[in-house]
């Protein structure tokens, strides 16, 4: 499994047995129909009820199995269209010469990336959470956890 978070649970789930796995909709299973079905087969194998929030169902329900397909198809096409979106943005943005994404091809070395950003490494050497050194110096997660991974 690829995303952090859904490996946490799982590492959770089988260190602490539970019945039941909440979620507030489809989408929020995997990112493709294939994963999100993947995703409730390993639930199914593993005898967890999941139960899905705004659908007010669970996968005891007889047609639990053929809205899920549905709903994650229609989860992913959307997921599609915001690409196809963000990218004729970004053209647009390009051609009008306010795009402001990183050149390609600049990489800093760890020295001069930690020097970018004394900010963030000063708050994590006062063992600050990563929330709060976000918070604090108003920089992106990304940035603050390629830091960190740096230290």
């Amino acid at each position: 499994m690829q995303r952090p978070q859904a490996k946490r649970l799982l590492d959770y789930m089988k260190s602490n047995p539970q019945s039941e796995i909440v979620i507030l909709s489809v989408d929020r299973i995997g990112r493709s129909t294939l994963d999100i079905l993947q995703t409730i087969q390993y639930f199914k194998e593993k005898n967890y009820l999941l139960r899905i929030e705004n659908l007010g169902m669970d996968n005891s329900s007889p047609f639990f199995d053929l809205m899920i397909s549905l709903l994650g198809t229609l989860a992913e096409h959307e997921r599609q269209i915001i690409k196809e979106r963000c990218r004729g943005g970004i053209e647009v943005a390009k051609a009008n010469g306010i795009y402001s994404g990183r050149k390609k091809g600049t990489i800093d070395d760890r020295n001069r990336t930690l020097h970018k950003h004394k900010d963030i490494v000063n708050c994590l050497s006062q063992n600050m959470s990563i929330a709060k050194v976000i918070e604090t110096t108003g920089k992106h997660r990304n940035t603050v956890n390629k830091v960190k991974a740096l230290l």
